[in-house]
């Protein structure tokens, strides 16, 4: 299941770090590999609630608690850790390198 949120690429997964220091409700943007993202972020007692859209089509929701996130992308589950992100993003930054 892991695999599947970086289906539309790995930047998915710096929205749940990103999120993870964001204030509550706070809207955010980024673009990666040529991929729009926009989302709002909402604390909800120790959950932090991400919701967006990639490109505009692609929804997202993502729950942040602890060191793990689960939700869903492109309508489909996901469920892994904030390091199986970070250890993602890294990757991707060395394959760009």
């Amino acid at each position: 299941m892991f695999k599947t949120i970086f289906a539309g690429g790995a930047a998915i997964a710096a929205v749940a770090l990103g999120a993870v220091s964001a204030h509550a409700e706070d809207a955010r943007d980024f673009q990666h590999d040529g991929v729009h993202y926009n989302y709002t972020t909402a604390q909800k007692g120790n959950v932090t609630v991400i919701q967006g859209t990639a490109s505009g089509q692609v929804p997202f929701r993502l729950y942040v608690s602890g060191n793990r996130v689960t939700g869903t992308y492109n309508s489909r589950n996901v469920d892994f850790r904030l390091a199986d992100a970070r250890n993602a993003l890294a990757g991707a930054a060395d394959k760009s390198n």
